[in-house]
């Protein structure tokens, strides 16, 4: 895995660096100064490790205009912040997770490699409050807006159910019978659709519409 790390505090970014190449991971680190979107160009990650409060640049602007030049490169934000609202900015702006710098060093590791293959990866400490979100679509008490939806097929429909329920490609493919780059082109045309840039924000819009399964078999 080939992983940006994106963090204006030099000494934190050094001992990050230090330990996710200790665990064979490949690395490269810039701070809030740097173009992130060049170096994104140039090294070619497989997931980007963004900080969300950074000096000169604000994460969540620069989490956008990754997604705009790299829809399908997966963000996972790295932050002291368990605000909630920060959270869920994140998660709706497209990142694939959101950590939190006192995480422990093995769940940190195992949650990037869980980003990687598609799932949400959330702080221990934050999973309650997404799991409230996710677990309770808002109430509608008058008319919504046209089915956002419709332009699904019957098969990108349970695959967006399943998103939202959090089960990745290959849990995904397993239930349906169909191989994992079966999913991804379902998916990568779920996003299109919806006109989202990540699973995440495509698994929030479907809570936000309802679209949600109860049970997963």
């Amino acid at each position: 895995m080939r992983i940006l790390l994106v963090d204006d505090h030099q000494l934190f970014r050094a001992a990050l660096q230090e330990l996710l190449n200790a665990q064979g991971l490949t690395t490269e680190s810039g701070s809030g100064q740097d173009d992130v979107l060049g170096l994104v160009d140039s090294f070619g990650p497989d997931l980007v490790l963004l900080d969300l409060r950074m000096p000169g640049q604000d994460g969540l602007a620069v989490l956008r205009q990754i997604h705009e030049r790299h829809p399908g490169l997966p963000v996972v934000m790295l932050t002291g912040s368990e605000e909630e609202r920060d959270l869920f900015d994140c998660l709706r702006a497209g990142a694939q997770g959101y950590l939190l710098k006192h995480n422990d060093p093995e769940y940190l590791i195992s949650a990037l490699h869980q980003a990687t293959d598609g799932k949400i990866a959330v702080a221990p400490q934050l999973t309650d409050t997404l799991a409230r979100a996710l677990g309770q679509p808002p109430d509608r008490t008058e008319p919504g807006p046209p089915d956002p939806f419709a332009g699904l097929t019957p098969r990108e429909r349970d695959i967006l159910e399943r998103l939202a329920a959090g089960e990745s490609n290959k849990v995904i493919a397993r239930h349906l019978g169909i191989s994992d780059g079966t999913v991804k082109l379902h998916v990568k045309s779920v996003l299109r659709k919806l006109g989202v840039h990540s699973r995440v924000e495509a698994a929030i819009k479907a809570v936000d519409f309802g679209l949600t399964r109860r049970t997963t078999t």
